[in-house]
């Protein structure tokens, strides 16, 4: 927590970032991760109504995160983080959490909804950046060739299912990390990758695609409310820039295409038109300036 900035110490915060298109390689970004976030140190004595001290030590003896066995944290995200030792110890294992977490269908556990909780958007701009050189690459990876890496791929089963679902969580990360949701859409749009076609017809039934946390632990608890309100204003933005790319026009060209080369696709466009028109959501011009302003009120 001594390392947050306080408002008057912090530049002012771009609302929106572009995607980026060239990103540095995925294991280059993780590894400056790792240096970014070695400044923090987990804080110890625990809440005994949650944790054992055997429970504690395991964590206490888990060393060098880059090497820790997700066995030997993994405790601290099922409980309230202040329980853990509060902010630090969560950002201490953030780099490693990720890394093991992220894709792993066992634990269900999606560390970035942790993040949020711990007010991300108020986090120095580099952790921030670093973040988002991350899941840039990660997601150039995946919809480009398959590859997830660095992330470690832990699940029961592997099908086009699961694929759909680890590119939903892919998308979603980047838009908590406030990549421009018409940006990143347009990229999928352009991208010659059946992931990519499926991602974009798949989030087109889905009713939010930023939701906010269930709770919040800032130090302020008067930011809550502009932060719930940036993430309400996030979310509609990321589903009228949807539709603005995945217009009806261009799902009848891309099931015409499909109807002929994948029709695993052309079903799938099929099967979510009814609840896709149900869920058609578009904004006007001055309700998109409207929520950009409640996202850059947010930041402050």
């Amino acid at each position: 927590m001594k390392h947050l900035q306080l408002p008057s110490e912090r530049r002012v915060e771009q609302t929106l970032y572009r995607f980026d298109r060239n990103p540095p390689d995925a294991g280059r970004c993780l590894s400056h991760l790792y240096e970014i976030f070695s400044r923090y140190r987990p804080n110890w004595g625990w809440c005994r109504q949650c944790f054992t001290p055997e429970e504690e030590a395991r964590t206490r003896d888990a060393g060098d995160p880059r090497r820790a066995t997700l066995e030997s944290f993994a405790q601290i995200y099922f409980e309230h983080p202040n329980c853990s030792g509060g902010r630090d110890t969560f950002l201490h294992w953030l780099p490693r959490g990720l890394e093991l977490t992220f894709l792993n269908f066992e634990n269900d556990y999606f560390p970035m909804e942790g993040a949020m909780r711990l007010g991300l958007w108020r986090w120095p701009k580099e952790e921030q950046d670093g973040l988002r050189a991350l899941f840039c690459s990660v997601a150039s990876n995946w919809f480009d060739g398959g590859d997830p890496a660095p992330f470690e791929r832990v699940m029961r089963k592997s099908n086009r299912d699961m694929d759909s679902y680890i590119s939903a969580r892919i998308v979603e990360a980047l838009l908590m990390l406030r990549v421009d949701p018409f940006d990143l859409f347009s990229w999928l749009a352009r991208a010659n990758s059946t992931r990519a076609r499926a991602v974009l017809v798949d989030l087109t039934i889905h009713e939010h695609l930023v939701d906010e946390a269930a709770y919040y632990v800032l130090d302020d608890a008067t930011d809550e409310p502009l932060l719930r309100n940036g993430i309400g204003a996030l979310d509609r933005l990321a589903l009228d820039a949807l539709r603005r790319i995945v217009t009806d026009g261009r799902l009848m060209r891309l099931w015409a295409w499909a109807d002929r080369e994948d029709r695993a696709l052309a079903r799938r466009i099929e099967d979510t038109e009814p609840l896709r028109m149900q869920r058609a959501f578009r904004l006007t011009a001055t309700e998109r300036q409207r929520d950009r302003a409640i996202v850059r009120a947010a930041l402050a």
